[in-house]
C-alpha cells in the first residue's frame, strides 16, 4: 500500500470516528436537556420546555427518551391550556409509536388524551410458513387385479406450505381471518398388484387454497395461547407421480421409471375443514406464533369419469390411483403486523 492509500484510509477512519464521537455528544447533550426539561416541569416552568425538547426530538433521544419527551411535552401543552398544541403533539406521538400502551405510571392527563384516540389496530397481515405431512385415507381401492387380495400402502412425507391472511377483530378475545396459501402435499405409495410386480410411488400435488377462521385468543403471564378453527377451499394446480414398476421375472430386470401427471384425472377441488392450537409472543412491533393443527379432506382425489384415460398408468405401471382423501397434519410458524391509522374520535 503505498503513502497516498494509506493517508485516505486515515482519513476515512478519522470521518467514521467523529461521526460516532458527534453522536455520542449529541446524545448525551440530549440526554440532559430532557432531564433538565422534566426539572422545569416540576418547578411549574412550562414555558421553555417546548423549545428546549425540538431539536432533540427530530434527532437526538433514545427510543424510550423520545417516548418521555413526547409526554412530557403533551403535558406541558394540556397543563398550560394549549389543547390544539396537545392534540398536535399526541398524533405525532401515536403515528411514531403506534403499538404504544398505557403504563400504570402514566400521568393522568396524558391518559386522558390518549383515550380519546383510535388506539387499536384496523386490522392485521399475517404471513406464514411451515410444513405439512399428508396422510392419505383410502375411501374405495382400485387396481389390476383382484384387489381382495392386494393393498395400497401409503406412508406420510414432508411438504410445505405458506400462507398471506388478513386478520380483524370479530367480537372481544375473539378475531377472524381471511386468506391466500399455497400448499404443496407429498406422500409414498407402494403396493404389488400382481404376484411377480412391485410398483412403489412418490406423489406431490399443488394446491392453492383460500382459509377462512375464527380465531380465540387468551391471554396468559405475557404468552396469548390460541385456538382457531375454519375451513379452507382449495384448488388443485399441479399432481403428479414418480412411479417404479419392478418385476420379479427371470430375464426381465429393468424396472419401469418415470413421472406421470395427474392432473387430468383429477378432481380439482377440495373444501377441508381445520383446527389449530399454537403460541403467541410479543416480538418487535407485531407478534411471533407456533402453531398446529390438522385439515381434514371432504372430497376424493381421483375423477371418477377419468380415472383411466391415462393408460400409460395402467399398462406401463399396472397402477389405477385408488379413491383418497388427503388428510394433512402441518406445523406453521408466521408473523403477525397490525395497521394502525391513528385517528380523533372524541
Amino acid at each position: 500500500m503505498n503513502f497516498k492509500h494509506m493517508k485516505s484510509y486515515i482519513a476515512v477512519i478519522l470521518l467514521v470516528f467523529s461521526i460516532g464521537f458527534a453522536s455520542a455528544q449529541t446524545a448525551s447533550v440530549c440526554t440532559e436537556v430532557l432531564k433538565e426539561a422534566e426539572r422545569k416541569f416540576d418547578e411549574g416552568k412550562l414555558d421553555e420546555i417546548p423549545q428546549m425538547l425540538q431539536s432533540c426530538l427530530q434527532d437526538g433521544f433514545t427510543k424510550e427518551e423520545k417516548v418521555r419527551a413526547y409526554k412530557l411535552l403533551i403535558q406541558t401543552y394540556l397543563f398550560s391550556e394549549r389543547l390544539q398544541q396537545a392534540d398536535e403533539v399526541m398524533m405525532r406521538f401515536l403515528n411514531e409509536f403506534p403499538s404504544y400502551s398505557i403504563a400504570v405510571n402514566d400521568p393522568k392527563e396524558f391518559v386522558n388524551l390518549y383515550r380519546t384516540y383510535r388506539t387499536n389496530p384496523i386490522f392485521k397481515v399475517e404471513l406464514s410458513a411451515g410444513v405439512t405431512f399428508c396422510k392419505p385415507s383410502v375411501v374405495e381401492q382400485y387396481g389390476v387385479g383382484d384387489i381382495n387380495t392386494i393393498e395400497s400402502t401409503y406412508k406420510p412425507k414432508m411438504g410445505y406450505g405458506v400462507a398471506l391472511n388478513y386478520i380483524n377483530s370479530l367480537y372481544r378475545d375473539f378475531d377472524y381471518s381471511i386468506g391466500v396459501s399455497l400448499t404443496v402435499q407429498n406422500f409414498d405409495y407402494s403396493n404389488t398388484p400382481t404376484s411377480y410386480s412391485s410398483v412403489t410411488g412418490s406423489f406431490s400435488s399443488t394446491y392453492i387454497g383460500l382459509p377462512l377462521a375464527v380465531r380465540y385468543n387468551y391471554n396468559l403471564r405475557g404468552i396469548t395461547i390460541f385456538a382457531k378453527a375454519g375451513v379452507e377451499p382449495v384448488y388443485l394446480a399441479k399432481s403428479t407421480v414418480e412411479l417404479t414398476r419392478l418385476d420379479k421375472i427371470i430375464g426381465r430386470q429393468e424396472p419401469f421409471s418415470g413421472t406421470e401427471d395427474l392432473l387430468s384425472s383429477s378432481n380439482r377441488f377440495d373444501v377441508r375443514p381445520f383446527v389449530g392450537l399454537g403460541a403467541s409472543f410479543k416480538l418487535w412491533d407485531g407478534w411471533f406464533n407456533v402453531a398446529g393443527g390438522y385439515k381434514l379432506s371432504t372430497m376424493v382425489q381421483a375423477n371418477n369419469d377419468k380415472r383411466y384415460s391415462n393408460q400409460t398408468l395402467f399398462s406401463k405401471y399396472y397402477f389405477v390411483l385408488d379413491d383418497l382423501r388427503l388428510n394433512q397434519y402441518y406445523i406453521s410458524v408466521s408473523y403477525i403486523r397490525p395497521i394502525y391509522n391513528p385517528k380523533k374520535i372524541k
